[in-house]
């Protein structure tokens, strides 16, 4: 039997398993994070703490800060803008089968019902006509939001499925590859080892290597011997804030989409900026990547806030000689933690317009749902970054009245760093025969939807491969027919 490495169950590498549970290959998954029922717990759910603490806790850390864990918000859309590219590597006939085996599965594993969020016409038009008046693009998305707080059991019952008809899987958790290599005969040599208390290295060598470290392993993806050998182009960082305001502002856009996707061009360096993850009466957490903090946000399927916080990211990509744009974005990240003694960094948006350091939120309007330290965000970003940060915020305004206002929170750092593009198939190979890249670390997915939606790819490509062993079950059970797939029409 031969033998496949899997690195990272997240998302993409969650659903690559759900394909491979059961067939003629042995599967050796490694993840840095324990295994799924010994996960922390958030402390606020725990009653613990009332707000996030100040610098960071272990439930954001690696291994548990996949989307598929926080706010678990899928777009089923297949879409040519957002939430990837795989629209251009399979089709859009192609992207959308898998994603609606993606919502089948999420559905039928959820520990309760679900409503998928479809806008009307009459929102569209609405969403359209407001959005062009403010000099931004609406992309359409159908969406399904599952709550940070139904992350665990779904993920747990999809995982449970994947063991009772997977007997041919090995699990290696709390466990961090070290390096990954190609050996004589085309195979791949792994040497890892425990990720907290690293003791006993070992080494062990596959047929096989899927990798998938998401955004966080992104860096550690361009360290390998083979990552010269690929064919790569230069990668794309997103650099901004997540913002912080009232519920009240955003609540005519929260009712008829929960998350609108509005992309805007900046007037005098014409850059891309782009809302990102909102979470609607939601939460700022802090996301701890142990060399920096970064700050990201959830939402719950109960718990609420008087808050809206969402990122506002500026895309770029670089040019040669320049070549680390991972590098770039942990830099700025470094700053802001420095300027803040560890953490994150809050300022009004206000005192930012203003040259101004932030000194006290007491008598803000807006309370924050994360404790930071107060300062100035222009001491860490470029000025062309938050240039088009204040500018995206001044035409949002035009869409949701008080969004720009002064009492406007800004957390920094919020950065989303990918490899380089790596040049792929259809089922995610390689131009080095036998590796694999899926999710958001390979540049081509940018959350939860696409990103099981390549691991779904690899899994049959993987198949495909050992479908010459007569042994091997080629096809994996269908997915039982969910529970119900309810859809909600926002504002009929």
């Amino acid at each position: 039997m031969r033998k496949l490495a899997l690195v990272g169950l997240g998302a993409s590498g969650l659903f690559a398993l759900r394909e491979l549970a059961g067939a003629n290959v042995e599967v050796h998954v490694f993840d840095v994070g324990p295994e799924y029922s010994k996960r922390y717990a958030c402390p606020i759910d725990q009653g613990k703490l009332e707000v996030c603490p100040p610098k960071a806790c272990s439930y954001c850390a690696p291994g548990q800060s996949a989307g598929s864990w926080n706010d678990f918000k899928v777009i089923l859309s297949a879409s040519p803008t957002i939430g990837g590219r795989l629209y251009d590597l399979i089709g859009p006939a192609e992207l959308q089968k898998r994603l609606d085996k993606v919502k089948a599965a999420i559905l039928h594993h959820a520990p309760v019902e679900i409503p998928v969020v479809v806008p009307n016409a009459d929102d569209l038009e609405w969403i359209k006509r407001k959005s062009a008046l403010a000099g931004m693009t609406y992309h359409y998305q159908e969406l399904l939001h599952c709550g940070s707080d139904n992350a665990p059991a779904i993920n747990s019952s999809i995982l449970k499925e994947i063991t009772d008809k997977g007997p041919n899987i090995v699990f290696h958790w709390d466990t961090k590859v070290l390096t990954a290599r190609r050996v004589d005969g085309g195979r791949f040599a792994l040497t890892y080892d425990r990720y907290r208390n690293p003791q006993n290295e070992q080494q062990d060598t596959f047929d096989y290597c899927i990798l998938a470290p998401g955004r966080g392993g992104a860096h550690w993806l361009t360290q390998q011997e083979f990552y010269k050998d690929l064919d790569i182009h230069p990668g794309q960082v997103d650099i901004g804030v997540r913002v912080e305001t009232s519920c009240f502002f955003t609540e005519e856009v929260d009712r008829r989409f929960y998350e609108p996707k509005l992309y805007y061009r900046t007037k005098r360096t014409n850059d891309v900026v782009r809302n990102f993850c909102s979470n609607p009466k939601g939460f700022v957490t802090p996301e701890n990547h142990r060399d920096y903090v970064l700050v990201n946000g959830h939402s719950k399927m109960y718990e609420k806030s008087e808050n809206n916080n969402f990122a506002v990211l500026v895309s770029k990509t670089f040019t040669r000689p320049f070549k680390d744009p991972q590098l770039y974005s942990q830099t700025i990240a470094k700053v802001v933690n420095m300027l803040a003694g560890g953490g994150p960094l809050i300022q009004r948006l206000g005192d930012l317009k203003a040259g101004r350091r932030t000194k006290s939120l007491k008598n803000n309007l807006i309370k924050p749902t994360l404790e930071a330290e107060c300062g100035d965000l222009a001491l860490a970003y470029p000025y062309r970054i938050l240039e088009g940060i204040i500018e995206y915020l001044e035409a949002l305004d035009k869409i949701c009245p008080g969004v720009a206002d002064n009492c406007t929170l800004l957390y920094g750092p919020e950065c989303k760093s990918y490899p380089d593009s790596i040049t792929v198939s259809k089922n995610m190979e390689t131009n080095i025969p036998n590796l694999f890249v899926i999710g958001d670390s390979s540049s081509w997915t940018r959350g939860v939807g696409q990103s099981t939606t390549s691991g779904i790819l690899v899994g049959e490509g993987i198949l495909e491969k050992v479908k010459g062993d007569k042994a091997s079950p080629l096809s994996t059970p269908e997915i039982p027919a969910p529970k119900s797939i309810p859809v909600t029409v926002i504002n009929p």
